[in-house]
């Protein structure tokens, strides 16, 4: 067993063993279950949905543009294969989903009912977990773990803001999907081919991230402070229910 299956799958126990805590409180005092994970499906669902996903699309779109105009990266046209980007896709909305319940739903929850309801102490705490899981993909550094460790902010965030997993489910996906099988980037250390572009890295690992992805430079991390101010606001301006 890698280092890096080592602590992903000590990270997923843990989670569910936070999961398990909650759940078993939340029975005690009669409170709802999937309601308390984040699993309530209800007319805001879409919007959460739709909204996360433009969200994390300008972010990423928006971090090509930056790293083009300072000359640090250099963008040409690819043989665009819409199949992989398909497949792909399907496989990074399973794994958003599966995510945002498992590390979102249940480890923040978890994390928030030891901390005496303290939310975004347990999302501070449940973030770092989350950066430690890609400490050990090709080409991490002590930039991606922060910048990852920002990413799982951003998601706890979108779930204790909103009491549901599914602008984080939206935020997620396409972080990750536009990233790599949409742009051509780099994801998270896994190269991607059949993009829009074939994008090379001619500026400093600190900026462009280098062999991990634009998430690992100060561009990327920059990006991530973007994205969490844009929860805070849709948070806050999201429609009540009748």
């Amino acid at each position: 067993m890698t280092a890096s299956t080592a602590i992903n799958l000590a990270a997923y126990l843990t989670a569910l063993a936070f999961g398990v805590f909650a759940a078993v409180r939340w029975r005690r005092q009669r409170q709802p279950v999937l309601a308390g994970f984040g699993l309530t499906v209800d007319r805001r669902t879409l919007p959460d949905i739709g909204v996360g996903l433009a969200i994390t699309t300008v972010a990423m779109i928006g971090i090509l543009v930056v790293l083009m105009a300072a000359g640090d990266v250099r963008a040409s046209s690819d043989t665009f294969q819409p199949a992989v980007a398909l497949v792909f896709g399907i496989f990074l909305i399973l794994q958003g989903i599966f995510d945002e319940i498992v590390m979102r739903g249940m480890l923040v929850s978890g994390l928030a009912l030891l901390l005496g309801g303290r939310r975004i102490a347990a999302v501070l705490v449940a973030g770092i977990l989350f950066g430690l899981t890609h400490a050990f993909f090709e080409g991490a550094s002590a930039l991606s773990i922060v910048s990852n460790s920002l990413g799982g902010v951003m998601y706890g965030l979108a779930f204790v803001l909103t009491g549901r997993i599914w602008l984080g489910v939206g935020l997620h996906f396409a972080w990750n999907w536009v990233q790599g099988p949409i742009l051509g980037f780099i994801l998270s250390g896994h190269p991607v081919t059949g993009a829009l572009f074939r994008i090379e890295n001619l500026g400093p690992v600190w900026l462009t991230g280098g062999d991990y992805g634009p998430e690992g430079g100060i561009v990327g991390i920059g990006f991530r402070f973007v994205v969490i101010a844009a929860v805070v606001a849709w948070a806050a301006r999201r429609p009540a229910l009748a």
